[in-house]
């Protein structure tokens, strides 16, 4: 055999050589993993947990809104005239007369209008009265007259010697005279009530109090002035109340009833608190706002004034779940979000399962979690409290009571 010959009969057994040796060696490695044996599971890692409950809070709910006075009016002459008076407050040279700030009881006299022209009507209306009085008293007489006569006319007729024409005549006089006074008794009533409207014109006359104890917020006249039915004059506060008006959301106003106490209190008056009682709900929201009028009334306001800015104070009560904070922690992948860890069962094992978190509010150590969080916890489960730093999603966990064990063990 050549060289050549030898040489190729050697190229061609090389790849049969080499292919053999990766089998065997495939095979080696194979035989040698199965004789290995399997890595040991991580044992569970020891953690506190703690069952979640719903709990019920009683927290304040704070709005603001104005101080405004309880009742307000403005006071003006039914009848027109010339203020002769205005109400003189003081004594002596000291006098002067009423003026923004003043406080009067009810039935005070603020302001007068010459009265003169209105008694004169009263004495025209009362003459018109007696007038009317004493013609009523001649048309019964000559009725009482009428009838008698016609009476005797009616007898005699029937018994046959009196005359038609007589009979028909004096029953006329009658029925004239009866409608005499029938219209004297209309003129009676008439001046009556022109009688009354002269005594109740010469009573306004009188610009009194309205209120149990009124407040003077505006004065617009002058003693002199001509005045006319209507003109606004005074504007009268009533201060022995303040009322407090603010919104409030669709979730509070169920929870409010009339008569309900407040809390209120007030920048000005550091040191006062004061108790309000709710007085009026608005049945509907405002169409800008969609929020629910609540006023509320301070019977005693002790330096309360109108203009002053409020604070409100209502007591919430809403049920809440409660998450030590100790059971939150933050990814370290991802967007580093908030969660928790609960304990589930995993065939024969716990594993911690990895939960988001949303807050809602901090009470106490404990935040209040929003129960609507997509795969976030719900009450009843099981929260790891102690331990969570060293865990992972499906990490086998061993659940012991506080105090049992070491955390992390």
């Amino acid at each position: 055999m050549t060289n050549r010959q030898k040489l190729a009969t050697w190229l061609a057994f090389v790849p049969i050589v080499v292919c053999v040796g990766m089998f065997a060696r495939a095979g080696l490695a194979a035989l040698a993993q199965s004789r290995t044996p399997p890595a040991a599971a991580p044992p569970p890692v020891t953690v506190l947990t703690d069952r979640l409950v719903p709990v019920t809070l009683v927290g304040p709910l704070n709005y603001s809104g104005t101080v405004k006075e309880w009742q307000r009016v403005e006071l003006s002459f039914r009848v027109g005239g010339t203020v002769s008076e205005l109400l003189r407050v003081g004594t002596d040279r000291a006098a002067r007369d009423l003026h923004e700030g003043d406080r009067f009881p009810h039935g005070t006299v603020l302001a007068r209008l010459d009265p003169a022209d209105y008694r004169r009507d009263r004495a025209l209306a009362a003459e018109r009265l007696s007038q009317a009085e004493a013609k009523l008293v001649s048309a019964r007489a000559d009725a009482e007259s009428a009838d008698s006569e016609f009476g005797r006319a009616r007898r005699t007729f029937a018994g046959g010697a009196g005359s038609r024409s007589d009979f028909d005549s004096a029953k006329s006089r009658s029925e004239v005279a009866a409608a005499s006074v029938s219209s004297a008794a209309r003129e009676v009533d008439a001046a009556k009530v022109q009688l009354a409207q002269a005594d109740a014109n010469l009573g306004y006359c009188e610009l009194t109090m309205p209120y149990a104890e009124g407040t003077v917020a505006g004065r617009s006249v002058e003693a002199n002035e001509r005045v006319s039915a209507g003109q606004k004059l005074f504007q009268i506060v009533d201060l022995s109340s303040v009322r407090i008006a603010f919104g409030v959301s669709d979730t509070v106003v169920g929870r409010l009833a009339l008569g309900g106490a407040v809390g209120v209190t007030t920048d000005a008056l550091p040191d006062e608190r004061f108790v309000g009682t709710i007085t009026k709900i608005a049945p509907t929201a405002d169409a800008q706002t969609r929020t629910y009028l609540v006023e509320v009334r301070v019977t005693e306001p002790r330096g309360l004034r109108p203009g002053m800015i409020a604070t409100a104070t209502l007591t919430e009560r809403k049920s809440a779940t409660l998450l030590p904070l100790v059971a939150v922690t933050r990814e370290t992948t991802g967007a580093g979000r908030l969660v928790a860890y609960k304990v589930v069962r995993d065939g024969d094992r716990l594993t911690a399962r990895v939960c988001p978190v949303e807050l809602d509010g901090v009470v106490d150590a404990r935040a209040a979690i929003r129960p609507d969080t997509p795969d976030g916890l719900r009450p009843g489960d099981e929260v790891v409290t102690g331990g969570a730093p060293r865990l992972y999603d499906g990490a086998a966990v061993k659940p012991v009571a506080a105090g049992a064990a070491e955390v992390g063990r």
